[in-house]
């Protein structure tokens, strides 16, 4: 079932979208950086901050974010948070978020891994409460060294359902690779959304993230990440 999901959702996102009503196309740039500190082999601490646009308007947006990840979850991992989003160049945005995330691992071998994350949303834009809930699969080719330089490409599919519109006014995507460079993880990608509520839009963008790693997590011999908690869930 997971598999034929996949590629409905494919399918779904190489509709023409000439057949999709008259869009607007909007190309951007997503930075992003994170800062993860490990408190306990069981709880991490995630620091977002990031540059994006949400499709309720068009003018840029930054956003923070502060999460707290349970890492002990059988094949992934759990998350709650509280991020807050605004327009950096007046106050006509203005959204408050608390989320939670259940990422787990679908399929994992030593070379690939399915990662299965849904996500609920409690949204309050410019004062007024809304939620949201989401669900993306990622698959993606794991690299055979796990020290020193690394390359991991993948692809991911996610749909949005909005209480606004009751219904999925957003599929997104992404192709892209996670580098890892001395301690440093960084993930490059380019990312198509098609909107159809309450316009017609369709985003590309080329985004970069930096993933910064600190803390006292405690490693006991030989070890392999396992393979739904590399899985980036920001954005």
């Amino acid at each position: 079932m997971t598999w034929i999901r996949l590629a409905l959702l494919g399918l779904v996102l190489a509709v023409p979208h000439a057949l999709l009503g008259q869009t607007t196309t909007v190309v951007e740039v997503w930075p992003e950086l994170d800062v993860h500190y490990w408190t306990s082999n069981a709880l991490r601490t995630v620091l977002e901050t990031s540059l994006s646009t949400e499709q309720e308007r068009t003018n840029r947006e930054a956003t923070v974010g502060l999460f707290e990840d349970y890492m002990k979850l059988p094949g992934g991992y759990l998350r709650a948070g509280y991020r807050y989003t605004f327009s950096t160049a007046d106050a006509s945005y203005r959204e408050s978020r608390a989320l939670g995330d259940v990422v787990l691992r679908v399929i994992g071998t030593e070379r690939m891994r399915l990662v299965n994350r849904t996500r609920g949303e409690l949204r309050w834009v410019n004062g007024e409460y809304s939620y949201r809930l989401r669900d993306r699969l990622h698959l993606q080719r794991l690299a055979r060294d796990s020290t020193g330089r690394a390359w991991a490409p993948y692809g991911t599919v996610e749909v949005y359902y909005d209480s606004r519109f009751a219904g999925i006014p957003r599929i997104g995507g992404r192709v892209g690779t996670e580098v890892r460079l001395r301690g440093a993880r960084f993930d490059v990608y380019v990312a198509h959304q098609h909107d159809t509520r309450p316009e017609r839009v369709n985003v590309f963008a080329l985004g970069i993230t930096t993933r910064l790693t600190y803390g006292s997590r405690r490693v006991q011999g030989p070890r392999r990440e396992n393979p739904a908690r590399a899985v980036r869930t920001s954005r």
